[in-house]
């Protein structure tokens, strides 16, 4: 049976967050008032290592990473391993679905996107944002990822850090708590709205979920990509034992994906809105697109992320209109169904494709780190209450 998706429901589960792992964190911060205690330790840790070591996790903190490791009993090792190959098959495609649709779509919704602002994730080193996403979808979807557990203590990591975001949220004296703040006007300094919901609610966990699989396979579409709908099929399992593991409750993780896509309508249809916030978090987006890639290539970004998105939410962002490159975009459409047609069919060009991907992005992600792996940071306007 499909789970109520009413308003009421919804409403309901913008009011919680993640039980298990709110739980740990604020016994690790209760923790940090005892002598014996390492002020800041875990943080620190979750900045530098996927991992925490066992010598410096409390019991709350252990107990947790023991607990919240196992997999769903639903869960199909093979079906996950198809959907992580899917992942790279496509992963040139995937990537730019990613910058092009799961964030602009993100950015749309206008109290969830205060949480990115809250903390600063992306105006204040927008490079280094982008490439935690990026090297957590390519952790998670690495072959052997979750056989390994490498994929579940990245999503546990992030998992800690949205409850750090709760916690601090609540606890700074800094973040301002205004009971009618309106999510479409710009914040002055740090505000969070009990009339939004939680930080990092339910709800928007499960729109997230949907950024990255029924918002991805809509921009394939768009960009004329043909894929095999059963591998697609995989690729949704694998994300709802992400999906899972992140903390998302059942009622909210869809049976499969023809059934989220009545999700993703419910909740875009309920937060997507204009906010100054979202259009500030897109203009830099772009922004970061037209530093890295040449002209003509960065150029592109406008009407491609409006194809993808479409021209009602990329009007919500204030994405520009570049009619002087849009003729383009049909023909390359065109070029991308003639040539995954072939490569869906035939193992060697998808292969190559799915290798050279794979390594062009490790290289990039690297050059961009400098040889370091990018960590989750703790959220940037909160970080020094740690340090108190």
């Amino acid at each position: 049976m499909t789970p109520s998706w009413d308003d009421a429901a919804l409403d309901a589960w913008r009011q919680q967050g993640d039980a298990p792992a709110d739980a740990a964190v604020a016994a690790y911060f209760a923790s940090t008032r005892q002598p014996a205690a390492s002020p800041g330790g875990l943080f620190g840790l979750l900045v530098t290592h996927l991992r925490v070591p066992p010598e410096d996790q409390i019991p709350e903190i252990a107990d947790f990473l023991t607990t919240q490791s196992r997999l769903p009993a639903w869960a199909d090792p093979a079906r996950v391993a198809r959907g992580q190959q899917f992942f790279s098959d496509w992963l040139l495609h995937q990537f730019t679905a990613l910058y092009l649709a799961s964030l602009p779509n993100a950015y749309a919704a206008a109290k969830g996107a205060h949480v990115i602002w809250l903390t600063g994730r992306l105006r204040d080193d927008p490079q280094r944002r982008l490439n935690e996403t990026a090297q957590f979808l390519m952790d998670i979807t690495a072959p052997g990822a979750f056989t390994s557990g490498a994929a579940t203590g990245r999503i546990l990591h992030v998992r800690l850090m949205h409850a750090a975001i709760r916690w601090l949220t609540d606890h700074d004296h800094r973040v301002h708590h205004p009971p009618d703040a309106s999510p479409f006007d710009m914040p002055d300094g740090l505000v969070w709205s009990p009339a939004w919901g939680r930080p990092v609610n339910q709800e928007d966990l499960a729109g997230t979920m949907l950024t990255f699989t029924t918002v991805v396979l809509d921009a394939f579409r768009r960009s004329g990509v043909e894929f095999d709908p059963a591998a697609a099929d995989d690729f949704f399992h694998l994300w709802r034992v992400v999906a899972h593991q992140i903390g998302v409750v059942e009622d909210l993780i869809p049976a499969d994906r023809h059934v989220a896509v009545e999700l993703q309508r419910r909740i875009f249809g309920r937060q997507h809105a204009a906010s100054a916030v979202g259009s500030a978090l897109t203009e830099t987006l772009l922004e970061l697109l037209h530093e890295r890639l040449p002209g003509p290539v960065a150029r592109l970004g406008p009407p491609m992320l409006r194809r993808y998105v479409g021209d009602d939410v990329a009007d919500l962002l204030d994405v520009p209109r570049s009619r002087g490159v849009a003729w383009i975009l049909p023909v390359l459409v065109a070029l991308t169904r003639i040539s995954s047609w072939g490569r869906r069919y035939d193992p060697v060009p998808r292969w190559l494709s799915s290798w050279i991907g794979r390594q062009l992005l490790d290289g990039l992600l690297d050059a961009d780190r400098h040889g370091d792996r990018v960590p989750f940071n703790i959220p940037d306007q909160l970080q020094a209450r740690l340090r108190r």
